[in-house]
């Protein structure tokens, strides 16, 4: 009698591993950042950096003719800046005091809380 153990299948007999196995149980841990896309990230956030003072004067600029245009070009910016908000409706009596309070998440941490508070 041995006191080996069966191995455990865990491929195919082509050689693919079966559902729910991994030549690599361990793998990266949860939340480690690709280092392809972290670099990435972090030539944009210098160029950007590097370019936001020219962004500001070329946006003044399109305001001086066109404010309307240096708006929406404002705005277009924003979205990649700032996270979008939905819509919540609130319904209330007329002689209710409501009060709002918005908070600004990104990945888990505040970034602006924001309070404010107004009747009906």
């Amino acid at each position: 009698m041995s006191n080996e153990s069966t191995p455990v299948k865990s491929r195919t007999k082509a050689g693919q591993f079966l559902k729910g196995t991994s030549g690599n149980p361990t793998g990266r841990p949860k939340g480690t950042p690709n280092k392809i896309n972290e670099r990435i990230r972090e030539t944009i956030h210098a160029a950007l950096d590097e370019t936001a003072p020219d962004v500001v004067k070329w946006i003044r600029r399109l305001g001086k003719d066109d404010p309307k245009g240096a708006l929406q070009v404002y705005a277009a910016l924003a979205e990649f800046a700032l996270p979008k908000l939905s819509r919540q409706e609130v319904k209330a009596e007329a002689d209710t005091e409501v009060r709002h309070v918005i908070t600004f998440r990104r990945g888990g941490k505040v970034i602006t809380p924001g309070h404010w508070t107004g009747e009906g």
